[in-house]
């Protein structure tokens, strides 16, 4: 197992996990004329790919991402985050409260078609939250993957809402 984790390529020997991760990042076609490339300099672009970062060079969906959002994990845990967005690229910070114990939480993340990509970390840095958020339709859904400190992990569900836009 630890030969394993030393290999840059492992994800996880749980294959359903690894294939939520690999889903979590690919790109998605809509097919939709509504989407504009993130950037019109074709420099950036081969900059960002060759950075190993394609998904900041992706598809942006003509809805402004950026505003304040509520996540309800199906850990009974809630986040709330204040987002902002430049092109493909997501920022932002806010509240994770799990019970009665509250702390700030930070994000970044990219949208790759219709899907937000999104990895938050609370102020205590115990966990990183892996979250894909399917932004196409009404209620907003999605998955996560919590990494622990402990090397251990846990999956879910969530749903989404975007409660007020970025004035």
């Amino acid at each position: 197992m630890v030969e394993a984790q030393s290999n840059p390529h492992y994800m996880t020997a749980d294959p359903a996990v690894r294939e939520m991760l690999i889903s979590m990042n690919m790109p998605r076609n809509t097919g939709s004329s509504s989407f504009t490339s993130m950037t019109a300099d074709p420099a950036v672009r081969e900059m960002l790919i060759s950075m190993n970062m394609p998904r900041y060079a992706g598809s942006v969906p003509a809805e402004t991402i950026a505003g304040i959002w509520q996540l309800n994990l199906s850990s009974d845990e809630h986040i709330e985050l204040a987002l902002q967005q430049s092109g493909a690229a997501i920022v932002g910070k806010g509240t994770m409260t799990n019970g009665t114990l509250s702390q700030a939480a930070f994000a970044s993340g990219s949208i790759s078609g219709t899907s937000l990509n999104l990895e938050i970390v609370p102020e205590s840095a115990t966990e990183l939250y892996a979250i894909s958020i399917d932004i196409s339709s009404l209620p907003y859904k999605g998955t996560y993957v919590v990494f622990l400190a402990d090397s251990g992990m846990q999956t879910g569900t969530l749903v989404a809402s975007k409660i007020a836009a970025r004035s």
